[in-house]
């Protein structure tokens, strides 16, 4: 085994290359980090657990700041591919929070596990601390990693001083987890040595899910820290990280964002200690998860502030504010920035606009983590006519477009829905011009999960695209500047019009096995306008935590993807390029082949990547063991769009684990039908028969004759078929009732033709006709037989077949031959 390092300042990672070849072991699973938690500024040595880890070559880290010294399988390991040893650095000044881990093989790549990076030392858990007479002493200014079972408590206890801050912060929901199985709901509470809480947490609104605690410590002596899962559950997995200390604990700020690379000066609300004020200089382009790290003689808080960094001034209330008449003063564009400061607190700010100018008005409260269930209304500053409103149209935030009726000044309103307040419901609200967006998201294979971009050398990894266009229109495609050697992305122009789209990646044969974090982008793609700059990242949220009701309770939003190209797998798919289209209201066969490495013969599941306006694909067709082909039914709508669309095929296998490949692109097209039916109604006796007629009519002509078989009879009913060339203009087909053919109505006849075009059948349905089968009279008593219906006089091929007798004639004529056979009585 030889170790190869490699740092990087915005994605650390390191190689592992095996000195011997290892066997293909697909669906690498990543199940657990320990330690969870890390102090930063140290060296700290990793237990990676999973599964089908033995061909591990690297560990890809999301996130800034951590260096990947080493990574190595032990030689002890029994479980061989089970566990992985990775010895890390984290920086002095890496952002606190989590870092995203994933491990690479050669054939994939692992979920997340999340990685808690603090700035106290970390101690771990000691059993038993379920008692609140016997619970673990820790000194102050540390984090633990602990751990909660069902019906668990554990508890902390601390020396502290009277007026020291006294704070217990929780990761634990934030961590997540990668099944995305059931939520830890971490409580808080510290007590007093009579077991008296001074403050107990359950969802604080700044950590999500999580729990803060704080309190000034009122006297001398010993404070306990309880934690457990807020119902009294867990399960093993609830592994937390608890920061208990006297660092500062805000949970608002005003304002709530500035200009990229700008000073600015924020207030920071909601410590026990009092407001905090505080200079940043804010960066030109921010993370991905941005946030102002707060600190003061006494520590640093566990997790950032939320902050919003964009381009508009910012204007902050000034009270009193709550009226038109005493509205703050703004401007559009701008970002106004205040608090909701006490139960019923209404707030306003006044801006001018001019005649016809449309405004987008914004508000970010609970996406900055304010507990603040924000209102908006607009109105004109002189009457109070109400030009618009919303109430939780960005989730519980609010976002309205209002257009100016005329020049005049307009006023912004922000209140919270239920009439709460409090210092920590800051709020910021933008108003700002029109601006087109697009947003873009994979679509995910699986209920609750999200595809990965892993691409087997010499094939492809397909995907369906979810395409969000925000006030602009037109085609949208995909770039990445970034991709790793001999990738590259095809998404055909067809379908660029959508609001889903296919996107495929394709590695080269010869592409390096290899992995990064790539920015793919999409941009608005309209040839005939090329002063339209709009693009957006394909950005996916992975869901770590589910909770009661399926409820989406965390997610990891990635604005990069992990693109892995795996090592080639034992087999490849294509398609075979259909040579004739297929029709509205028809169907064909697509015949996919494959080719199988030597030793490998396993079935493949095939499915259509995405399938075309008015076009349904079989899902269960598979390549079978010793088999290279396969076909799969695929029928057009009637009114399917007449056009060509390219399609590609997943394929998914077991290699050792689920793998995944996608064939090339290819042409499909639709047509209208080539002929049109249109049927008479019939009606026929059981046991007897009656000539149906079908009138023809082209739409484009065909070489030689088409086989046309009339279909949906009722039971032991049956027509001959029939051919028909481009000249025929009717068909008479010879419906047969049998004895116990059931009477009734049939609706649902129509007629199958297979034309044959370039050595292939464009096979068409037409049509709708209608028969009644009738019970015969009964005959009357001593009756003579009834005189046979005249035979209709054989079709030549070459001649017009002789004219039908309608229904009415058939009637009249069954009617006279009754009448004669009563006239011999």
């Amino acid at each position: 085994m030889r170790l190869t390092d490699r740092c990087g300042a915005l994605c650390a990672a390191f190689v592992l290359c095996l000195s011997a070849t290892t066997l293909f072991a697909a669906a690498p699973r990543f199940s657990s980090v320990l330690p969870r938690g890390v102090q930063r500024g140290t060296e700290v040595e990793l237990t990676l657990t999973g599964t089908s880890l033995q061909d591990a070559e690297e560990l890809m880290l999301y996130d800034a700041g951590v260096e990947v010294l080493s990574l190595e399988q032990p030689e002890k390991d029994d479980q061989k591919g089970r566990i992985l040893k990775a010895k890390i650095r984290i920086a002095d000044n890496c952002e606190l929070g989590t870092q995203r881990l994933r491990v690479r093989t050669r054939s994939g790549i692992t979920e997340i596990q999340n990685l808690y990076v603090g700035a106290l030392p970390v101690v771990v858990e000691v059993e038993p601390n379920t008692d609140f007479d016997k619970p673990q002493v820790i000194s102050n200014n540390v984090t633990v990693q602990g751990r909660v079972d069902r019906e668990d408590v554990d508890f902390y206890v601390v020396e502290a001083k009277k007026g020291e801050r006294l704070t217990a912060e929780v990761f634990g929901m934030r961590l997540g987890f990668s099944d995305g199985g059931n939520s830890f709901d971490p409580y808080v509470a510290i007590l007093n040595e009579q077991r008296f809480e001074l403050s107990a947490s359950d969802d604080t609104p700044l950590v999500y899910r999580d729990a803060v605690a704080s309190i000034i410590v009122p006297e001398d002596g010993k404070y306990t820290i309880q934690i457990r899962d807020a119902a009294y559950q867990g399960d093993g997995r609830a592994v937390y990280l608890l920061s208990i200390g006297q660092y500062p604990r805000p949970q608002a700020v005003v304002p709530a964002g500035g200009k990229p690379g700008e000073k600015v000066s924020v207030t920071l609300l909601g410590d026990v200690s009092g407001p905090i004020v505080r200079e940043y200089t804010l960066p030109t382009v921010p993370s991905d998860r941005f946030g102002l790290e707060v600190a003061d003689e006494h520590g640093v808080s566990p997790s950032a502030q939320p902050f919003r960094v964009s381009p508009l001034d910012n204007f902050i209330e000034q009270e009193p504010n709550n009226s038109r008449e005493v509205a703050s003063a703004g401007a559009a564009p701008g970002a106004f920035n205040g608090v909701i400061s006490e139960p019923g607190d209404v707030d306003y700010f006044r801006f001018k606009a001019t005649k016809g100018q449309v405004i987008d008005v914004d508000v970010f409260a609970r996406r900055l983590r304010s507990p603040l269930d924000a209102v908006v209304n607009v109105y004109r500053a002189d009457n109070g006519q109400r030009l618009g409103g919303n109430d939780d149209s960005r989730g519980p935030d609010s976002y309205v477009r209002v257009t100016a009726p005329e020049e005049a000044e307009y006023v912004v309103e922000i209140s919270d829905h239920l009439k709460r307040g409090g210092e920590t419901f800051a709020y910021r609200v933008e108003v700002s011009p029109v601006s087109p967006g697009v947003e873009a998201q994979p679509v995910d294979i699986a209920r609750y999960v999200q595809p990965d971009f892993v691409i087997p050398q010499g094939s492809g990894r397909g995907m369906v695209v979810n395409v969000q266009r925000r006030d602009f229109g037109g085609p949208v495609a995909f770039r990445c500047e970034d991709l790793p050697a001999g990738v590259r992305i095809e998404c055909p122009e067809g379908w660029r019009g959508g609001g889903t789209m296919p996107v495929v990646f394709y590695a080269a044969d010869d592409a390096p096995v290899a992995g990064k974090y790539c920015h793919v982008v999409a941009y608005a793609a309209d040839p005939s306008k090329p002063e339209l700059k709009v693009e957006g990242n394909l950005m996916q949220k992975l869901l770590m935590t589910r909770g009661q009701n399926n409820d989406r309770v965390w997610e990891e939003d990635q604005n990069r993807v992990a693109m892995v190209v795996s090592e080639r797998l034992p087999f490849k798919i294509w398609i075979e390029t259909p040579k004739v289209p297929v029709v509205q209201g028809g169907s064909m066969n697509l015949i996919v082949k494959c080719e199988k490495q030597e030793g490998w013969d396993e079935e493949i599941s095939l499915l259509m990547l995405q399938n075309p306006a008015g076009i349904n694909a079989s899902g269960s067709v598979k390549i079978a063991k010793g088999a290279t082909e396969a076909a799969i039914p695929i029928n057009a709508a009637g009114n399917a769009a007449v056009q060509e669309s390219m399609i590609a095929i997943r394929g998914l296998a077991n290699v050792n684990g689920s793998v995944e490949c996608c064939t090339p692109f290819v042409p499909l097209r639709v047509e209208e039908q080539y002929v049109t039916l249109k049927f008479a109604q019939g009606a026929v006796e059981q046991g007897k028969e009656i000539q149906y007629p079908v009138e023809v009519a082209h739409k484009k002509g065909f070489e030689g004759e088409a086989e046309v078989k009339l279909v949906g009879l009722p039971a032991n009913a049956t027509a001959e078929p029939l051919m028909m060339t481009k000249e025929t203009t009717s068909l008479v087909f010879t419906v047969k009732a049998a004895e116990n053919t059931p009477p009734g109505v049939t609706k649902n006849l129509f007629c199958t033709a297979s034309i044959q075009e370039a050595g292939e059948t464009v096979l068409h349905n037409l049509g709708t006709g209608v028969l009644r089968v009738d019970q015969p009279l009964p005959p009357k008593k001593d009756a003579p037989a009834p005189t046979p219906m005249p035979q209709p006089m054989p079709v030549v091929k070459t001649e017009a077949p002789p004219k039908p007798l309608s229904r009415l004639e058939m009637l009249r004529l069954q009617q006279q031959e009754r009448d004669a056979a009563e006239a011999k009585k």
